[in-house]
This record gives C-alpha cells, structure tokens and sequence, in this order.
C-alpha cells in the first residue's frame, strides 16, 4: 500500500513538474493569445492580401477590326480600355514599344463572329484578371448580337425573362421532428477548423515532448531523475503534465469563446430590440423569431442549428485520444535518439500519416459519407482529424462510438509499447538506433 501510494506520489511530482515547467513561462502566455488571432487572421489573410495587391488602374488598348464591340468594354478599377483601332493590328508591336503607359493590346479580329478568338499582346505574362475580364465581356456582347439577328422582336426580353435564379436552402429535421435550416458550407468550414486544430495541438505538443526527452537526455537530467523513479513513470508524468497543458489552452478558449459569444448576442438582441435581461437562448430563439426570412435570421438560425455540446465533446476526446496515441510515440522516439536532428527518421513516418490525415479531412469535405471519409473515421491513426470533419454532418451513433472505442484502445496499446522503447533507449548513449534496434526493445 505504501510503495502504491509512493508511486502515485512520484507521478504526480512529474506531472506538476512538467505542467508548470510550461505554464509558468511567457511563451505559454503569448501563444495562449497569438493562436486564436493567427486562427482569425489565416481566414482573413486571402482577402487582405487581395486588397493590398491591387494597384492602379492599368491601360489596355483595343484594336477593334470588327468596328462594334469596343462599347462593351467598361472601365473598372483595375483597367482602362483605350480605343486605339486606327493603328491597326500590323503597327501594334510599334504602338506598344513606343507608349509608356499600356499594360497590354486586345486585338479583335473582323471574323471573331465565326471564329470567336482574340488575342492580347503584352511583354509580360497577362494577368489571370484580364483575360477573365476580356472573355466576360466579348461573350455578353456577341451572345446578344446573335440574338438580335434572328430578327424576332422582344426576343432578348424574353431570353432575359426565361433566366430564373434557384436559391438552394439546407433543411434537416431533428430528433423531434422540426425542419432546422443548415448550411453545407459552414459545417464543412466548422469542421476542417477542429481537424485543424487537432492537427496543430497534435504536432505542438509531440514535439514539445520529444524536445524535452532528448534536452533531458542530453544534458544527463534524466540519469538522476530515474535514480528516485521508474522510467514509465517519467514518461507517463511528462504525457500527462503537457496535456494538461493542453486542456488548460482549450479551456481558456472555450471560455473567452463563450464571453465573446454572450457579448455579441446581448449586442445583437439590444440591436433588435430584445431586453439583455432574458436568457442566451430565449434571446437567439427571440432574435430568429424577429429576423423572420430575412438574411440575418437565416445566419440566426444556421449558427443555432449546430450540436456544440457534441461537437466540443467529442473534440475533447478525440483530442486526448490522438494526443496519447501519438505523443507517446514522440516521447519513445525521443528517448532513443541523442540529438533532436537524429530523430527524424522516426518522426517523418508518423507525420506523413499526420498529413495524410489532414489531407484525406479535406477531402471527406466533398462527401463525408463516402467509403474515405468512413474508413479514415474509423482508423484510429486518422480518426482524430477526419471525424472532426464529419461530426457536423451527423455521423451515426455507432460509427462514433466505435471510432472512440477504436482510439482509446489502440493509444492504450501504442502507450505501452513506447513504454517498452522509453524505459531501455531513455539510459542509452553514443549509439545510432535503428527500427531493428527498437523492435528488440519492444519484444
């Protein structure tokens, strides 16, 4: 009973030893915050830098043989067309060697009713923009000469009536048999955003313990700390301490997610006239009932529709299952090496499966019920990213089930086998260690 106890003593020494060997410090602070906002920015990121490249207006000069479709170029912010068709199409190579400011010739051929094909002249490479911009309005304008060449009066009109925009909504019935408005797009976005997330903590903390085992090792720390415990011991407590780490991350998120989330639904409910004084739900169910069919409620509503309880929950656990399955990894991987360069040819396996999982996350976007998307749900090296992706779309019970079942017993498993790894590579030195090698530990 004593030497139990001792052992529970020991281990929790190391697990406080490592949860505040990172908590304590400022790194673990600033990441704390700078990861919700690089989250934020990465999403951002595409429309700033489109905003950033624009430059200015750029001059384009059309050679129209065919004498009509200059009209139907308009200027835009980007581009300026120039009419210079009295040049013609043989002197524009001059015209264009001579002139200071023009990005580029349209050359439109007489016979681009026949052949419908032009050219556009430049030094450079065309940007993507303007042969976009070029087909778009030459195609409006030729579809509708064609039109008025049938000769059939109000003939355009009626084409221009006969166009009908279908707008698709997304409704699914719940458990109780009420239509609930959902959308594709956000779940596909929800989901790839946790997969994400697993990833990344994943990859962090992995390598955080590994770093640790061979700085340890390194500096001969780990000789007089196995003195007074078991290696397994010390593996376990370092697993542990930094996944509390973990938890203490997530929590913060969550929580400054859920003020955030109050803030703005008190804001949004004083902007339509709802009392602060009601609760959050009766707020988000008075707000949508207000919105009515409007866009804003739609948006209302499909942010409703979403199980975040699940959702977090099943993050959670997927998380710890991942979290155990492949740091342990990492730490046995550690411990058998001398130096942090030295343990790639261990690690580089097991990211390409860490890839290979994000990647097939993806792809399961497309169709989360497909035999991918089911396979790599289910296999427990994969699972932790791809059904993150598919939760939003309602996986059945037993796929889930079996999926955490699947996790839990294989990290279980894959731990004490690194254990075999960690507690013989941990004291060894001065020796390039082989898969050969670390198969002899194991058995």
């Amino acid at each position: 009973m004593s030497n139990a106890n001792n052992n529970k003593s020991r281990l929790s020494l190391i697990i406080q030893r490592e949860y505040m060997s990172i908590v304590a410090r400022k790194s673990f602070i600033v990441m704390t915050i700078l990861i919700p906002l690089i989250s934020v920015a990465c999403f951002a990121l595409p429309g700033l830098l489109t905003y950033f490249n624009t430059g200015e207006q750029q001059t384009v000069a059309v050679v129209d043989e065919s004498g009509r479709l200059m009209k139907s170029f308009k200027n835009t912010d980007e581009y300026k067309f120039d009419d210079i068709t009295p040049v013609g199409s043989k002197n524009i190579h001059e015209f264009y060697s001579n002139a200071d400011n023009v990005y580029a010739v349209l050359v439109i051929p007489a016979n681009v009713d026949s052949v419908p094909k032009v050219n556009i002249y430049s030094n450079n490479a065309v940007k993507n923009s303007l042969t976009n911009l070029v087909e778009e309005c030459l195609c409006s304008a030729l579809s509708d000469e064609r039109v008025k060449s049938y000769g059939v009066p109000g003939l355009q009109q009626m084409i221009d009536n006969c166009r009908v925009d279908v707008a698709v909504d997304s409704v699914k019935w719940n458990d109780e048999g009420d239509e609930e408005r959902s959308s594709a797009i956000f779940a596909s976005i929800l989901g790839i955003i946790l997969a994400m997330l697993t990833y990344m903590f994943v990859l962090m903390y992995g390598a955080m313990i590994m770093n640790s085992v061979v700085e340890e090792k390194t500096n001969r720390i780990v000789e007089v700390i196995v003195s007074s415990c078991r290696p397994i011991e010390l593996m376990l407590g370092k697993i542990i301490g930094v996944g509390l780490v973990g938890f203490t991350q997530i929590a913060i998120w969550v929580i400054f997610l859920g003020v955030v989330s109050s803030v703005l639904g008190i804001a949004l409910g004083s902007m339509a006239g709802i009392g602060s004084a009601v609760s959050s739900a009766d707020s988000a169910a008075a707000l949508t009932a207000l919105a009515g069919d409007s866009e804003f409620g739609e948006i209302i509503e499909i942010l409703l529709s979403v199980n975040y309880f699940q959702l977090i929950s099943c993050f959670i656990l997927y998380f710890l299952g991942g979290f155990l399955l492949y740091v342990s990894l990492f730490a046995a991987f550690g411990s058998a090496v001398d130096q942090p360069s030295d343990a790639s040819q261990f690690t580089t396996p097991i990211m390409m499966i860490m890839v290979f999982a994000l990647w097939a996350g993806i792809a399961c976007m497309e169709n989360p019920d497909g035999s991918l998307a089911f396979w790599c749900s289910i296999i427990p090296f994969t699972s932790p990213i791809v059904m993150m992706v598919r939760l939003p779309y309602d996986v059945p019970f037993w796929e889930l089930a079996l999926s955490i079942i699947l996790l839990f017993a294989t990290a279980l498993a894959i731990t004490a086998i690194a254990a075999r790894i960690y507690r013989t590579g941990i004291l060894m030195y001065g020796k390039k260690v082989s898969f050969k090698d670390i198969l002899k530990w194991i058995k």
